[in-house]
């Protein structure tokens, strides 16, 4: 399965980041800071602290090897208001840390208590209610793919397949290769010293292994089979296995229609004969 390829963290654990001594940023003035040495047990020394979203942004760009940070740690509500304006370069990545949250003070026997404690339950309880604000002051994450720049795309292009290319093209080569080598082995012209005694050329070697493609393989291709006729005019032949001509004067086969001939056959020393004898012959 082909993916096309997304932007990835460059941390996403914590334990990572300890581990390798990275600094990580947080809100000035928040109790972010005191969680992050006495819950993630981060030293006071990797921690920095900046002020508004840009500041986040310049630190996050910059890095672990330039003056930056690895992360930054905030409340979700403002980190969701940092992505909103950076969706294109960073993600809200890792767990998600449960802390006190947010509260409302009010002077002793205040009769605001009550009211304001009745309209947050009315509030948090309606889901509907909750989602109607959340996408009034957060934007859609899945908007930010439209904000992201066009030579940051994911589309899959030619060199994204450049790996198949390659191996096919190998396995097409190699394939190729050994079936060459293959024909060369078994049609490769041998010199013929009767004929040439200075051998073959290697150019008319090359001609002869050339004249093979245009051959038929008698493997793949099957000639018609040709069925023998009868015709009016026989003609009768006598074959023997002696060597000596005279003793196959007797094995002649005479046709008695008119206008045919006589056929004799011998062998002499792996040589056929045929010899055809009119019928008036004695």
């Amino acid at each position: 399965m082909l993916t096309v390829k997304r932007m990835q963290p460059t941390f996403a654990d914590v334990k990572e980041i300890q581990r390798n001594g990275h600094f990580v940023g947080y809100q000035s003035n928040s109790f972010v800071k005191d969680f992050l040495i006495k819950q993630l047990n981060f030293s006071e020394s990797k921690l920095k602290n900046y002020s508004t979203p840009e500041d986040y942004a310049e630190a996050l760009s910059l890095g672990i090897h330039n003056g930056g940070v690895a992360a930054i740690f905030y409340e979700i509500p403002y980190i969701k208001l940092f992505l909103a304006k950076f969706c294109s370069k960073f993600q809200m990545v890792g767990p998600t840390y449960k802390t006190d949250g947010f509260g409302f003070a009010f002077p002793l026997g205040s009769p605001l208590v009550s009211n304001i404690s009745r309209a947050i339950l009315i509030v948090t309880q309606d889901k509907g209610k909750m989602d109607r604000i959340e996408r009034s002051n957060f934007p859609d994450e899945n908007a930010c793919d439209d904000q992201i720049a066009p030579n940051s795309s994911g589309s899959l292009s030619v060199t994204s397949f450049g790996g198949l290319f390659i191996i096919t093209g190998l396995a097409s080569i190699f394939s190729l290769l050994i079936h060459i080598m293959k024909f060369i082995w078994f049609h490769w012209p041998i010199s013929n010293t009767t004929h040439h005694p200075e051998g073959i050329s290697f150019w008319l070697r090359i001609l002869e292994l050339a004249k093979h493609f245009d051959q038929k393989d008698p493997s793949v291709h099957h000639d018609s089979r040709v069925h023998p006729t009868t015709s009016p005019a026989a003609t009768s032949v006598g074959a023997s296995p002696d060597h000596n001509f005279d003793d196959h004067t007797h094995n002649l086969s005479r046709i008695p229609s008119q206008g045919a001939e006589v056929v004799a056959r011998y062998q002499d020393n792996q040589n056929e004969t045929t010899a055809t004898i009119p019928p008036n012959s004695p």
